[in-house]
C-alpha cells in the first residue's frame, strides 16, 4: 500500500505456498466476520517491502475486517508468476482459515484491494472469467465477490506508452505491447471484464501513476457492459495516501469497501 510503515508486526502470518514470498500477513478484527480483505501492495510489480501493507492491515482489521496483506512473486518478466500468486494466494488463504484466524471460521466472501501495481492485480483477480478458456487463470469460479482499486494501473497498454514507473510495464510483461500482444491479452485489466462489483478510487493529481489510466479503464467498464462499477476521483489524495489511515482517502477507501462489499451480497 503506501510506504507509512506500521510498527506493530501482524496477527499472525502464514505460507499459501512454497516459494519464500508466497506468504501473508494476517489482520484480526475485534469480532468474528465471514469475510476477508485481500490486500495486494504497489510498487511497480518489483518492490519486496511487505511490511508497506501492515499499518493498512491493522487498519482495516480494526474497521471490522478480517484482512490478508499477500506477498508475491515479483521481478523482470515475472508477470505469469504475481498471476499464480494472486490465484494461489485466493485458493490457499480460504481453504486454511480455520488454521490461522483466532475466531473466525473460514472466510466465505473475498474482496480484493489493491494499490497500483497491485490494483492491476486485483482488477485481473476480478476478470479472470473473462479470460479465454484456454488460459490456465480462466475460470468461472473465482472466488473473489468484489474488488477496489487504488491509483490502479488498470491500462497496461497506455501506462507503457506513458512509460510510467521507468519502463515497469515492459519489464513486467517482458515487452512492448507491439512485441507481445499476447502478455497483455491475459495481464491488461483493460482488455478484460470483471464480472464481480468493482470500485476504482484515483487522485486527480497523482503524480506516479496519473488520473487519466483509471479514466481510460473506467471508460472500458462503461463500454464492456460491466454490470457493477464506480469511479471516483478523490481530492487531496495522492499516490502514497492510500494506505495511510492518517489521511481523508482512507476514508473513501472504507467506503467503497464496504459499499463493495454490500453489493457483493445482495448479488
Amino acid at each position: 500500500m503506501s510506504i507509512n510503515i506500521s510498527v506493530e508486526n501482524p496477527d499472525a502470518s502464514m505460507r499459501y505456498g512454497s516459494v519464500s514470498t508466497q506468504v501473508a500477513d494476517v489482520f484480526e478484527p475485534p469480532d468474528a466476520t465471514d469475510s476477508l480483505v485481500l490486500l495486494l501492495h504497489g510498487g511497480f510489480w518489483d518492490d519486496p517491502d511487505r511490511m508497506r501493507a501492515w499499518s493498512a492491515g491493522h487498519a482495516l482489521a480494526e474497521a471490522g475486517h478480517l484482512t490478508a496483506a499477500v506477498e508475491y512473486r515479483r521481478g523482470n518478466g515475472g508477470w505469469r508468476n504475481a498471476l499464480d500468486d494472486v490465484v494461489q494466494a485466493i485458493d490457499q488463504i480460504q481453504l486454511s482459515g480455520r488454521e490461522w484466524t483466532i475466531h473466525n471460521e473460514v472466510p466465505r466472501a473475498i474482496t480484493v484491494v489493491g494499490h497500483s501495481a497491485g490494483g492491476q492485480l486485483a482488477l485481473w483477480a476480478a476478470s479472470r472469467s473473462s479470460l479465454p478458456s484456454t488460459s490456465r487463470w480462466f475460470t468461472t469460479d473465482i472466488q473473489v465477490t468484489g474488488a477496489v482499486a487504488l491509483a490502479p494501473i488498470a491500462d497496461l497498454r497506455l501506462a507503457a506508452e506513458l512509460g510510467l514507473g521507468d519502463a515497469a510495464v515492459p519489464r513486467f510483461l517482458g515487452g512492448a505491447p507491439d512485441e507481445l500482444p499476447d502478455h497483455y491479452a491475459l495481464a491488461d485489466p483493460s482488455l478484460l471484464t470483471p464480472s464481480v462489483p468493482v470500485r476504482i478510487l484515483h487522485g486527480p493529481d497523482d503524480d506516479v501513476v496519473p488520473v487519466e489510466i483509471s479514466e481510460r479503464y473506467a471508460q472500458h467498464l462503461g463500454e464492456s457492459g460491466t454490470a457493477d462499477w464506480k469511479f471516483s476521483k478523490v481530492d487531496g489524495a495522492d499516490h502514497r495516501s492510500w494506505g495511510d489511515p492518517s489521511t481523508a482517502a482512507w476514508s473513501a477507501l472504507t467506503t467503497a469497501l464496504d459499499d463493495v462489499t454490500g453489493a457483493a451480497g445482495t448479488g
